[in-house]
């Protein structure tokens, strides 16, 4: 009794220990990673917001909003990459051998690990469910609300302005508040192009509606296609533009769970598919964690690395394709199969027969690395592109 109690004291121990270890690297990697990515988004809506497309009064409260999204999609990558460089630091530094001495194997590791994880899951499937999307839609809303006012407003005299995504292009001469000089604004869409020259244009606006009020200026239709085109002078011309300001107001978490859009349903399984990566990636991260002594505790980061990322973009390909033909059943499940299939051939590789395999004594050769991490710039190129 005596001796069973020790160990299962020194067990709870070396349990401790391990998630103390696993939790201190995650959350430094999620760390770095976060703010990695929230520079970049900086970096690019500080452009948007230099080239006149974006409000910079909006920059910060538009990445604050993504914050969920951020932590959603890099708890899953952070995890992994925590749990393979604990398990292999054990290995390269032999303190494995501690846990051997009780009686236990890598099954045990994941069980000390579950509970850390099942955290993870459950804090990312609540991200992903509840908080994600609705603060995504919610920054969404908030960069596209009044851009066209907005891009109007922070017009430049003598330059020209791309509007709409590229479906119209005003120019000024002269830019004085809500009063625009020789004004030129060309429009397309599906009935044709027209263009406006006038010499004034004067901006109005209210709680609904953005008035343009052109004055004394000549009205082009079709100029750039064959149908009829007309011509026709003014002395005021007014374009009404709604603006929809309750946009952001109407939303409410039921809409998350609106499955009549298909890009809709399409992302309900990708934001049930990113935390149950988690499961698996615990799996994947303890037995690829085993390495030799001489190959150092970092050596299984760029494989590690080459199946997370194949994982993810197996599930933004499977998306892409459930979002074209929503009526397939299956969902996403299909990838977490193939690395459901993966994982369990690692946990039985030994029962297997398969541990000195040329698959696996491939994978120690000098020229795997490279061909490892080819694989990574490309696939990093698809997923970014």
């Amino acid at each position: 009794m005596h001796h069973s109690s020790q160990g299962m004291y020194k067990k709870n121990i070396l349990s401790k220990s391990l998630n103390i270890e696993v939790l201190k690297t995650s959350s430094s990697i999620l760390m770095i990673l976060f703010l990695l990515v929230v520079g970049s988004r900086f970096v690019g809506y500080f452009e948007k917001a230099a080239e006149g497309s974006m409000d910079p009064a909006i920059i910060f409260s538009v990445i604050f909003l993504r914050f969920p999204d951020f932590i959603t999609l890099l708890i899953p990558l952070s995890f992994f990459l925590g749990v393979l460089i604990s398990i292999s630091r054990l290995y390269a530094e032999r303190e494995i051998y501690g846990y051997i001495s009780v009686g236990l194997s890598q099954l045990d590791l994941v069980k000390f690990l579950f509970p850390q994880a099942f955290i993870y899951f459950s804090l990312t499937l609540i991200l992903s469910l509840y908080i994600a999307p609705y603060t995504k839609a919610l920054s969404q809303e908030l960069i596209s609300i009044d851009s066209f006012e907005e891009q109007i407003e922070s017009m430049k005299p003598d330059k020209l302005y791309v509007l709409e995504g590229g479906r119209a292009f005003i120019y000024a001469k002269d830019v004085n508040e809500d009063v625009l000089s020789e004004i030129k604004l060309l429009t397309s869409d599906e009935n044709g192009s027209s263009l406006v020259v006038a010499d004034q244009l004067q901006i109005s606006k209210n709680k609904s509606k953005l008035k343009l009020n052109f004055k004394d200026g000549i009205f082009y239709k079709g100029v750039f296609s064959d149908q009829k085109q007309l011509t026709s002078s003014f002395k005021s011309f007014i374009s009404p533009i709604e603006r929809d300001m309750n946009r952001v107001e109407g939303l409410n978490m039921s809409k998350i769970f609106d499955y009549s859009d298909l890009s809709v349903k399409a992302n309900f399984h990708w934001n049930l598919s990113i935390p149950s990566t988690l499961i698996i990636l615990l799996f994947l991260g303890v037995f690829m964690g085993a390495v030799k002594p001489r190959q150092g505790r970092f050596s299984v980061i760029l494989p590690g690395m080459l199946i997370y990322t194949t994982y993810l973009s197996l599930l933004i390909l499977g998306r892409e394709s459930l979002s074209s033909n929503p009526s397939s059943g299956i969902g996403l499940w299909w990838v977490h199969l193939i690395f459901g299939l993966l994982a369990a051939l690692y946990v039985f590789k030994d029962s297997l027969q398969i541990a000195n395999t040329k698959i696996l004594i491939f994978r120690e050769h000098e020229y795997f690395k490279y061909l490892v991490a080819t694989a990574l710039i490309f696939i990093f190129i698809w997923i970014v592109s």
